[in-house]
C-alpha cells in the first residue's frame, strides 16, 4: 500500500473488463489493501462488497453492452484515511444520484436501479465525477481506529 506524502506516491491500481466476471478480483483487491491498511475485518469485508456494489453498478448501467474498463486504485493518505478511487470508461453515470430524487427513477426501466446501501454504509464520504470520458467514483475511508495498524 503506498502512503501519500506531498503528492509524491503511486497508488495500487488494477484494471479488468467491465464484466460480471471481474467483479470476484476487483473486490479481492479492495479487500487486500484495506487489509494491508490494517483495518478490521469487519470493515475490509464491507469495503469488498461496496466495490462489488459499485462494480455491479457501473457493468449493468454505465458499461450495458459496450467494451468497457473498471480500474480501481486505492492509496493511504498520511492521516490514515483511505481512498478507493473506481474509474470507468463507460456511458455518464452518476450511481449516488439513483433515489435521491423521484426524477432519477425516470432513467431506470422495470424498477432496475443502481443500489448504493452497501457503499454508504462502508465509506466516510463518496464522491462521483466524469472527467476525460470516464465515471470517476471515490470512496473515502477514515482511518480505522480498531485496526491493527503496520
Amino acid at each position: 500500500m503506498t502512503t501519500k506524502i506531498e503528492n509524491e506516491a503511486v497508488p495500487d491500481t488494477i484494471t479488468r473488463p467491465a464484466r460480471e466476471s471481474s467483479i470476484p478480483d476487483l473486490a479481492a483487491f479492495v479487500r487486500s489493501m484495506a487489509t494491508e491498511c490494517g483495518y478490521r475485518d469487519e470493515t475490509v469485508d464491507g469495503l469488498g462488497q461496496a466495490a462489488e456494489e459499485a462494480a455491479s453498478n457501473i457493468i449493468r448501467f454505465a458499461c450495458r453492452g459496450r467494451q468497457a474498463e473498471i480500474s480501481i486504485t486505492c492509496l493511504i493518505h498520511e492521516n490514515g484515511a483511505l481512498y478507493i478511487t473506481i474509474t470507468d470508461t463507460g456511458e455518464p453515470f452518476n450511481m449516488l444520484l439513483a433515489g435521491t430524487f423521484p426524477e432519477a427513477d425516470d432513467f431506470f426501466s422495470g424498477g432496475e436501479k443502481p443500489s448504493t446501501k452497501i457503499m454508504k454504509r462502508a465509506a466516510k464520504n463518496l464522491e462521483y465525477k466524469r472527467n476525460a470520458d470516464k465515471n470517476i467514483l471515490i470512496f473515502t475511508v477514515s482511518h480505522d481506529p480498531g485496526g491493527i495498524r503496520r
